[in-house]
């Protein structure tokens, strides 16, 4: 039996549409035309999602979504253009939100972390702080090293 895949939809429509992966490296990419694309993810995969949308009168939808996938047999959160979901480790709509998300991911990426290695526990703190209107504590090296020793322990 093959392993189930969590399939993201990725699109390129310029000035009306865009759904990309900020970051997370899929297992598999399928093209489906020159603008459509599949990412597949095998379960306990991280990945930055965005999702633009605009039509005349300016950007209508702007969302970031950070996602652990899971086995379908789990409890999953629906997710736009994630099939079959995952679970939502952090979620922002929103200009000035997705904004100072990315400038985050930034971040951690300048620090030396590769975002998709990142603590599922940070990105829920990055979640929280700016529902909230909060500093964000910065992602530390002690933290990181802790969740790689738990990571390696639990499989």
């Amino acid at each position: 039996m093959s392993e189930p895949f969590t399939r993201v939809e990725i699109a390129f429509y310029p000035e009306h549409l865009n759904h990309w992966l900020r970051f997370g490296d899929p297992d598999e990419q399928h093209d489906l035309d020159r603008r459509r694309s599949l990412a597949l993810f095998k379960s306990g995969r991280l990945f930055g999602y965005v999702r633009w949308r605009a039509n005349e009168y300016g950007t209508q939808d702007w969302r970031l979504t950070v996602v652990q996938t899971a086995e379908p047999s789990l409890l999953l959160s629906r997710i736009e253009g994630v099939t079959p979901g995952g679970e939502v480790l952090l979620l922002v709509t929103g200009n000035a939100k997705v904004k100072r998300t990315l400038l985050q991911i930034d971040g951690l990426e300048a620090a030396g972390f590769e975002p998709a290695d990142v603590s599922p526990a940070y990105y829920r703190h990055v979640h929280n702080r700016i529902t909230a209107g909060q500093p964000i504590r910065a992602y530390s090296m002690a933290q990181h090293e802790a969740h790689l020793a738990a990571r390696q322990v639990a499989s």
